[in-house]
């Protein structure tokens, strides 16, 4: 079976922490507009399929693909820039500067 090292995990969490860091406001624009309207379509998606199949596991089956196509596309979410930039901060990848940049 295989699996993958938690270094290498944390590793490639820095390292998207510090590419997140530094990205211009019309790219975090953008990514977040998009993330949000994938967002918005998984949701409405996942509230009619559980209202036409009257299944609640239909709809939450349909949710979690909206996240994962954000997470695949590498989208702005604000969850991941709360918690990828800081560690990256932290270790010393990106500048805190940027971190309140980023944040505001």
């Amino acid at each position: 079976m295989a699996y993958v090292k938690l270094e290498d995990v944390v590793e490639n969490m820095l390292n998207v922490g510090a590419k997140k860091a530094v990205l211009s406001v019309k790219d975090m624009l953008i990514r977040g507009a998009l993330a949000g309207a994938f967002l918005g379509y998984a949701a409405s998606l996942a509230a009619v399929a559980t209202t036409q199949t009257g299944l609640g596991i239909a709809g939450a089956i349909i949710f979690p693909v909206g996240l994962v196509m954000i997470v695949l596309l590498g989208l702005e979410l604000a969850t991941g820039n709360f918690a990828l930039i800081p560690i990256a901060v932290k270790d010393g990848r990106a500048q805190f500067n940027r971190l309140i940049h980023n944040w505001f």
